[in-house]
């Protein structure tokens, strides 16, 4: 049977990390989930700590974002940020790969990048970007590799910023991770149809814009 708007629910990251992001929307997001029942709600990092307390008791997870959309921000800091984190609240971390370290071919860097983050969090699960609309496949099979070396428990498609990820994009992922990390789709996830065809590929959870995250909800329990 097709996935109905409650699973759809708890494998979902409600999302709204704009750059113009308002205190509206994220209570927005935040009464959304209560009523949804999301997985995870993530907002700006600014609002981490006020989400943290809104979410609490509920069975929706403040997430956290310990990186910009470059994942170039020194690796001690980005370690810091998820250990903060995680000690007020957050059971997942989010984190974007080096780009410019993997562009430049300096792969030792990039495994080191991650661990130093995963070193500080633990056992809660590190959810690592590939932005894989900057890649080609083999490339894409050469960051995933790294990334569960450096002890990525999750390979996440996209931020969204920089463009859509594709069905052509999770299979490559998931075909590689496969066993060993699992996988989150993220950017341009917007459709049912796209959300079906990406579990079957085996994607575990998606990052969803907030409006759409509701929408599809909302479709998938009337199907």
């Amino acid at each position: 049977m097709p996935i109905n708007g409650k699973q759809l629910a708890r494998m979902t990251d409600s999302t709204h990390i704009a750059t113009l992001a308002t205190k509206q929307e994220v209570d927005e997001m935040i009464r959304q989930a209560k009523e949804y029942h999301f997985f995870a709600v993530n907002g700006p990092a600014a609002y981490f700590s006020y989400l943290a307390r809104q979410l609490q008791g509920t069975d929706t997870n403040p997430g956290f974002g310990c990186t910009r959309w470059s994942g170039a921000d020194p690796s001690h800091c980005k370690a810091y940020a998820a250990k903060w984190a995680v000690e007020n609240g957050a059971q997942e971390i989010d984190m974007v790969m080096n780009l410019s370290f993997f562009k430049s071919g300096l792969y030792d860097e990039v495994v080191r990048d991650v661990r130093c983050v995963k070193d500080a969090i633990g056992d809660k699960a590190l959810k690592v970007i590939v932005e894989c609309v900057f890649w080609t496949d083999k490339e894409i099979e050469k960051a995933t590799e790294l990334l569960i070396e450096g002890g990525a428990d999750c390979i996440k498609s996209c931020t969204g910023m920089e463009g859509p990820c594709t069905l052509h994009h999770i299979e490559v992922i998931t075909r590689t991770a496969r066993g060993r990390a699992w996988v989150k789709a993220a950017g341009g996830v917007r459709t049912l149809e796209t959300v079906d065809q990406m579990l079957t590929l085996g994607v575990q959870r998606f990052g969803i814009n907030y409006r759409t995250a509701k929408m599809l909800c909302d479709q998938a329990n009337l199907r």
